[in-house]
């Protein structure tokens, strides 16, 4: 009798033992979580629309992984699938490495380093390609096409303007943003713009494109006149 009252005591004592223990756990990541919350929610987005392209990266981490970082003087500002926050440098051997909220974000030349919280480390690859549009996208760009031979660029903000820059950047024409035309079937839009010097006619169609410098895939084809030179490219909504 006395030794089975002895083993239900330690029986006892066990379950109570393990039982603060598992509190004591649950607790602590409770913790973790609220402060790793509180710091995401201490940041605030602030506002990209002066953003250099020379200042974003993108990288390629896998064949569904793909993020971007936005680099500033005393931050970097990481754009992922499922978040965005702010991590700060720390010291480091060679290369810039940032952390914050249990990310890790180590670039040296055309290669990062990227872990996530409670994750293992995945090397990623620059794509120079990728950045002007990854800019643009932060700067609040809805659409953006270009073109070669010669080059030109075209973006639309919706709310703002209508930017072309062409001739690699000798000829620009900035204006409010026309009422778009469309046909029955949505495959084609239409801006129509001018300017007291010039005047542009935009045609985006629902066909897919190949840039030829690049070799890069987009899903609408542009084709652009201004002051009656059309000139055509690819493009694809940002936003």
């Amino acid at each position: 009798m006395n030794f089975f009252c002895q083993y239900h005591h330690i029986y006892l004592t066990l379950l109570v033992s393990l039982t603060l223990v598992v509190l004591g756990c649950e607790q602590k990541a409770q913790q973790e979580r609220h402060e790793q919350s509180s710091t995401a929610e201490h940041y605030e987005l602030p506002d990209f629309e002066s953003v250099d392209t020379d200042q974003v990266f993108v990288y390629n981490c896998s064949d569904t992984l793909q993020f971007t970082a936005h680099v500033t003087k005393d931050s970097t500002w990481l754009f992922l699938s499922d978040t965005t926050l702010k991590v700060m440098p720390v010291k480091a051997g060679s290369g810039a490495r940032y952390e914050g909220n249990s990310y890790l974000y180590w670039s040296k030349d055309n290669e990062a380093i990227l872990q996530k919280p409670q994750g293992s480390f995945t090397t990623c690859q620059f794509v120079p390609e990728e950045r002007s549009w990854a800019a643009a996208k932060l700067r609040g760009v809805d659409f953006r096409a270009l073109g070669q031979e010669p080059g030109w660029f075209l973006e639309i903000q919706k709310e703002d303007q209508l930017k072309y820059v062409g001739n690699y950047g000798a000829d620009t024409l900035i204006v409010e943003p026309p009422v778009p035309e469309t046909d029955h079937q949505g495959r084609r839009t239409v801006y129509r713009a001018k300017s007291a010097q010039q005047t542009l006619e935009l045609v985006i169609a629902e066909t897919p494109c190949t840039d030829n410098m690049s070799g890069f895939d987009f899903p609408q084809t542009v084709t652009i006149t201004v002051d009656g030179e059309t000139y055509r490219g690819c493009g694809r909504y940002l936003q």
